[in-house]
């Protein structure tokens, strides 16, 4: 009977072998296939180091604090202070004192981050979110797809520096989590602090991670054994360090630039209306997301759909986070807490979720694993999302390489009339009345 059994057994197995093999196989093609599309997508962002210098609104501020920076006085705009943090402004200030206030150099310092963030946060999915490489090395090609990521790596705005500074945050806490020796464990927590407060430098909304911050301290074996080793004097000394420090954080955080407008829309609106606004908002740029493309270049009957659309994805991440309810972590945390703020921010911009959309897209995945959507569902719209966000690459790249006609290609034409001036490639010559004096002077500055 044990004989034949063997022989059962043995069957089995050679039975299984090219199904193993055929699976193996082509596990190791997706991540071919993977590495090749991220290999690509590089090359595509690179070339738009070639952009001259694009501006926006926030942008043309950000720029003007760092030039106010570099000539000795303080980072003013206009002569006055600002609600955006100094971090990013005195990084530009740098750029300008070691010669290099260029767009060139702008868009090398956006990629540096970006190359940051997403390898801190590839060794994040690795090891909370998922074991396969393939579909890490995925989620991060999409991120790079997104038109959020594409739009705004060209741009100096701070949300590619601060989803730098904050993945990194997220990896180290990660680690923290989990280290085994308490030696490593002090070392990566006062390291954790150190990014926690870069993160805050560059934009407000970097309160967010204190909230996992914390849960990472208390959750943690090795903080508690600590505590319970030094004496109550030291107990009450690190209680009112804390207790300061916290103080500190509230203050700041009642003068960040979300609170602010909050209260004076507020008194407009009503918190009722005001809470319905920021809702739609927040669906509508969930939509965006979900559909890879901005409102306004989409066309009107699916301008329609995209509160829809939103919701779905809203849905779809709130289900993707119930899945790690029993395996909590700092990044769960993070996400609920940026989340929030966003949620008292009374204005619409689909770029105020790219520090988080590779969370976005994993709990995304996570939740289409669990519902077992059919794949030729899943695999059409990957393909759609990619189409898109190639659409995105080549127009983007268009704008880099337009040459004399950037003043007609880039942005809604307010700015035409001022990189006409400062390039002086136009055939009109631009509106003379429709130039904005300290962009055409930055403009200048940063060629």
């Amino acid at each position: 009977m044990i004989h034949s059994s063997s022989k059962v057994n043995i069957a089995d197995v050679e039975e299984n072998r090219p199904r193993q093999g055929a699976a193996e196989t082509t596990s190791s093609m997706w991540y071919r296939f993977s590495q090749c599309l991220l290999l690509l997508l590089a090359i595509c962002y690179i070339l738009q180091i070639a952009s001259p210098l694009r501006i926006n609104s926030d942008a043309l501020i950000l720029l003007s604090m760092g030039d106010s920076a570099a000539h000795g006085g303080n980072i003013l705009f206009g002569g006055q202070k600002t609600l955006f943090p100094p971090g990013y402004p005195l990084l530009l200030a740098i750029l300008m004192r070691i010669g290099l206030a260029h767009s060139w150099a702008i868009i090398v310092l956006n990629l540096f981050f970006l190359s940051v963030g997403l390898y801190a946060a590839y060794s994040l999915l690795i090891r909370e979110f998922f074991e396969d490489k393939a579909v890490v090395l995925l989620i991060c090609s999409f991120f790079l797809l997104s038109y959020v990521v594409v739009k705004h790596s060209t741009i100096p705005l701070t949300d590619v520096p601060f989803f730098g500074c904050s993945m990194c945050c997220l990896a180290v806490m990660s680690q923290t989590a989990k280290a085994k020796l308490s030696n490593r464990f002090v070392v990566l927590s006062i390291l954790a602090c150190i990014l926690v407060v870069g993160a805050l430098l560059i934009r407000r909304v970097g309160v967010a991670l204190l909230p996992p911050l914390v849960f990472m301290m208390v959750s943690s074996p090795h903080f508690k054994s600590m505590l319970k080793r030094i004496s109550s004097q030291a107990k009450i000394v690190t209680v009112v360090i804390l207790a300061i420090a916290c103080i500190g954080i509230a203050l700041v955080v009642a003068k960040t630039s979300t609170l602010v407008d909050f209260a004076g829309v507020e008194k407009n609106l009503g918190i009722s209306t005001l809470f319905i606004r920021i809702l739609h908002y927040r669906l509508v740029e969930f939509g965006m997301l979900l559909g890879n493309c901005p409102i306004l270049k989409m066309p009107v009957y699916l301008q329609n759909l995209t509160l829809w659309a939103g919701f779905v994805l809203s849905v779809l991440v709130f289900f993707g986070l119930v899945t790690r309810r029993r395996r909590i972590g700092p990044s769960e945390v993070y996400l609920v807490s940026y989340m929030g703020i966003l949620f008292i921010w009374p204005y619409a911009d689909g770029r105020f979720w790219l520090p988080v959309i590779p969370l976005l897209i994993a709990y995304f995945v996570l939740a289409i694993e669990r519902l077992r959507l059919p794949k030729i569902v899943t695999a059409t719209y990957c393909i759609i999302f990619a189409t898109l966000g190639f659409a995105a690459i080549v127009y983007s790249t268009r704008i880099s390489f337009a040459g004399s006609a950037f003043p007609d290609r880039y942005g809604d034409g307010s700015l035409r009339s001022t990189y006409c001036a400062a390039f002086k490639t136009c055939q009109d010559s631009g509106d003379p009345s429709a130039i904005n004096a300290e962009a055409l002077r930055l403009i200048r500055d940063y060629q």
